[in-house]
C-alpha cells in the first residue's frame, strides 16, 4: 500500500501531538508499505529525503508558524497552495492532518482527480471557540472548520472527546487514539534529580501555566519544559512569586521521558488538548497526572480520578489540593496499567485495517 500524509508541521523537526502521530505510524507502516509525508521544508539540503524508512517531501520553505500568539494565516496559506508534489506519486490513499484547515481542499481536489480515498484525522474541534480565538472573524474559521469536516471519505478522531464532538456534525467518525512506545519508554532510566511537578508543553494562554506558578505549594518544586511565546513572562512572574520553579527548553526524547520517570507528577492544566499525549507518556511512565476538567481537555479521559492522576476545576485551590495529595508510591501500578492499551503498534495495526477497508 502506498499511503501519503499532509502536514505542515514534521516530525522531528517540528515537535507536537499531530506530527509525532504521524512520524509513529508512518515509520511503523515503512517496513512493508510506501510511505510519503508531504510538509513544509523545515531541514536543510535537498527537499525529499529519507527518514526512518520514510520519504518526505518538503513542499515549501518555511515560514513562523505563529503570528503573535496565533497560528499564521500566511504560512497555512503557503503551504496549501503548494501540495501539486503529490500529484508525482502513485497512491492508495491519503490522510490529511486537519490543522490548519487550508490544505484539507487542495487535498480533496487531488484525491478526487487521483480517485483515492481521504482521510482527515481529527485532532480536536473548536466550534465556538473560534470567537473566542479570532473575535468576529472566528466565524470564517468556523465555517471553515465545518467545511473541512465534511469533506473527507473517512474522518479519524484521536479521542473520544473528540469523536463526541464531531458526531454532533457527521454521522461516521472512527476512532484511533494516539499512542506510546512502549517498550522505548521502559528501557529508559529515571534521572537522578526529581521534582515534585512537571509541564511539559508550548507556552501560551491556554495551557494555563500562570494558574500553576500562583498554585505551587511553597514545599513543592516545579520543573517546565517548553518554549512559547508566554515563556519571558512566566520567568519574571516566577521570580515575583518566589516559586522554587526551573525552566528548561525543548530535551531530547529519552531525556524527557528519564526527568519525567523521575517526576512526582506531570501537571497538564491545559483548557484545550486534542488528546493529550504527555499525559499518555507520563503514564507509561508510572508518573500520576493533574489535568483539567474542561470540555475539551481529552486528556482527562485518559484519567481516573484519585487512581492514576486529578481531574480538578482550574482554580489555584484544587490545583494546590492535588498538588499536595498526589502519592506517585500508591497511583505508579494504574498510571502504566491504563497506558498499556495505547501502544503504537498495535494503533498503527487498527489504523492499517481501517486503511485497507478504503482502498
Amino acid at each position: 500500500m502506498n499511503i501519503g500524509y499532509v502536514s505542515d508541521v514534521v516530525y522531528p523537526f517540528v515537535k507536537g501531538g499531530a506530527e509525532k502521530r504521524i512520524y509513529e505510524m508512518a515509520k511503523r507502516f515503512a517496513t512493508n508499505d510506501e510511505v510519503h509525508i508531504f510538509g513544509v521544508k523545515w531541514w536543510k539540503g535537498k527537499n525529499d529525503i529519507d527518514l526512518s524508512g520514510i520519504h518526505l517531501h518538503g513542499v515549501c520553505k518555511p515560514l513562523s508558524l505563529y503570528a503573535g500568539e496565533r497560528r499564521s494565516f500566511r504560512e497555512a496559506a503557503r503551504f496549501a497552495g503548494s501540495l501539486r508534489p503529490i500529484f508525482k506519486q502513485d497512491l492508495d490513499i491519503i490522510d490529511c492532518n486537519q490543522f490548519p484547515y487550508l490544505h484539507c481542499f487542495p487535498s480533496r481536489l487531488i484525491s478526487q482527480l487521483k480517485s483515492v480515498p481521504l482521510i482527515i484525522t481529527w485532532h480536536e474541534f473548536w466550534g465556538d471557540y473560534w470567537y473566542e480565538y479570532l473575535g468576529k472573524p472566528g466565524f470564517f474559521g468556523k465555517l471553515t472548520e465545518r467545511a473541512a469536516l465534511m469533506i473527507a471519505d473517512e474522518v479519524v478522531a484521536v479521542s473520544t472527546t473528540t469523536k463526541e464532538l464531531l458526531e454532533h456534525f457527521r454521522k461516521s467518525v472512527s476512532l484511533v487514539p494516539n499512542g506510546v512506545d512502549i517498550s522505548l519508554i521502559d528501557s529508559i532510566a529515571p534521572t537522578e534529580i526529581s521534582v515534585d511537578a512537571l509541564f511539559v508543553g508550548r507556552l501560551i494562554p491556554e495551557k494555563n501555566v500562570e494558574l500553576l506558578l500562583r498554585a505551587m505549594p511553597p514545599s513543592k518544586t516545579l520543573c517546565i519544559v517548553g518554549e512559547g511565546p508566554e515563556k519571558a513572562r512566566l520567568v519574571q512572574l516566577s521570580k515575583e512569586l518566589n516559586t522554587n520553579v526551573r525552566f528548561r527548553s525543548e530535551l531530547p526524547y529519552e531525556d524527557l521521558i528519564g526527568v519525567m520517570k523521575a517526576a512526582n507528577s506531570l501537571v497538564l492544566p491545559s483548557s484545550r488538548e486534542g488528546f493529550g499525549i504527555v499525559a499518555l507518556e507520563a503514564l507509561a511512565c508510572g508518573t500520576p497526572v493533574i489535568t483539567s476538567n474542561t470540555q475539551k481537555n481529552a486528556a482527562r479521559g485518559l484519567i481516573t480520578h484519585g487512581e492514576n492522576g486529578f481531574i480538578v476545576d482550574l482554580t489555584e485551590d484544587q490545583l494546590r489540593s492535588a498538588l499536595l495529595e498526589v502519592d506517585k508510591k500508591r497511583m505508579r501500578r494504574a498510571a502504566k496499567a491504563g497506558a498499556a492499551f495505547f501502544d503504537w503498534n498495535l494503533l498503527s495495526a487498527e489504523l492499517r485495517k481501517l486503511y485497507a477497508s478504503l482502498t
